[in-house]
């Protein structure tokens, strides 16, 4: 035998490209429809996991067939505004909610928040009003039914105080901070909404100073980011309590404006200088959204919030011949390619939404966490 035979006899056999393929996912080889009745079970904090399965279930997860699933199962996408009269004497507030069909603001006869200045989430059907102030420290929480309008008190929680940070993470509610005794052994809270209990969490090893208003704070991968008084912006970790400071570009932006708001595990702001900006929490670097321009609005007249997994822009702008306010609206999809240091918002409609007296403000803008 010759060598070149000998050498070739023993070089291993050449790669098999006929391997079967691999077997379809079950969920592949399913109806649409049944797919869609599996996901409407799926909580809704759950859907960015699901986004980062595949583009079929990122797809999935933002279609509005799945949406109009949820619906027709009693788990609508509400969503409402909560506006507060500031030139009336008693400053009552006045509830909306979004109607679809008519892409306009609607009231509902909600009842206004028993504490003044209140934090307000929104899990499932309800409307959470957490904290708050009059004229003295709060240790109560006020539960709004959106389906009869009627609202009760929650258990009271151990600690009284003012200005308190709040958090949601997982469908509990995190409470620390502001003003109370900093020589009290508790110095966190947390409220499971599920259980309607209270329990003592992890004390943050820092001071975390009173927010400037109570605001539900943004979590992103469970921790919970809190603007202070100071400027300071504090990562505080539920599970072990431990913080830490970062750079933020809100300088001179407060969050009770709600101004910030958490898609898919990412955190959106609009800046006047920068326009939307989401926030890099690899790199920890500020970027725009591309795509839609929105122009220059005062950074205090503008909310954002999560509307059926798309991003909700709206404005308050004064119109002084109608001496009105008008709220405008811009429902943005925001995508992501991959691991591309680029998210591009594209319009699913925009428009005039409501027109309301002069001395309304918005305070709360809400959609389902679930």
């Amino acid at each position: 035998m010759s060598t070149t035979t000998a050498s070739n006899t023993n070089e291993p056999p050449p790669p098999n490209n006929d391997d079967p393929p691999q077997p379809p996912s079950v969920f592949s080889t399913l109806p649409v429809d049944i797919v869609l009745n599996i996901l409407a079970r799926v909580p809704r904090n759950h859907h960015p996991m699901l986004s980062c399965v595949s583009k079929n279930f990122r797809s999935l997860v933002r279609s509005s067939e799945l949406h109009m699933t949820l619906s027709l199962q009693g788990n609508d996408d509400s969503f409402y505004v909560c506006f507060r009269d500031f030139d009336s004497p008693s400053l009552t507030y006045h509830w909306f909610t979004l109607d679809d069909d008519q892409r306009r603001l609607v009231s509902v006869p909600f009842p206004s928040p028993p504490e003044p200045n209140s934090a307000a989430l929104m899990i499932g059907h309800e409307i959470y009003l957490v904290g708050g102030y009059r004229n003295h420290s709060c240790r109560s929480i006020w539960i709004l039914d959106s389906r009869s309008a009627a609202m009760r008190k929650a258990p009271r929680r151990h600690v009284a105080c003012c200005f308190p940070a709040v958090g949601l993470v997982d469908e509990k509610i995190y409470m620390f901070g502001g003003h109370q005794d900093e020589h009290n052994e508790i110095q966190a809270e947390v409220f499971d909404t599920k259980t309607q209990t209270w329990d003592v969490a992890p004390n943050p090893d820092m001071r975390v100073k009173c927010v400037s208003m109570s605001a539900v704070n943004p979590s992103l991968d469970s921790k919970i980011y809190v603007r202070d008084t100071d400027g300071q912006v504090i990562v505080y970790d539920p599970s072990d309590g431990k913080c830490e400071k970062i750079y933020d570009v809100q300088d001179d932006v407060s969050l009770w404006s709600q101004d910030v708001c958490v898609i898919d595990n990412v955190r959106y702001i609009y800046q006047e200088c920068f326009g939307l900006m989401w926030y890099d929490s690899e790199d920890m670097e500020w970027r725009e959204v591309t795509g839609y321009k929105l122009g220059y609005c005062s950074a205090n007249r503008v909310t954002l919030a999560e509307y059926k997994g798309k991003l909700a822009f709206i404005r308050e702008c004064y119109c002084s011949t109608k001496k009105k306010t008008e709220i405008w609206c811009v429902i943005l999809a925001l995508e992501r390619e991959g691991d591309a240091l680029e998210i591009v918002g594209e319009v699913e409609w925009a428009g005039l939404i409501l027109s309301v007296p002069h001395g309304y403000e918005i305070m709360h803008c809400l959609g389902r966490t679930d």
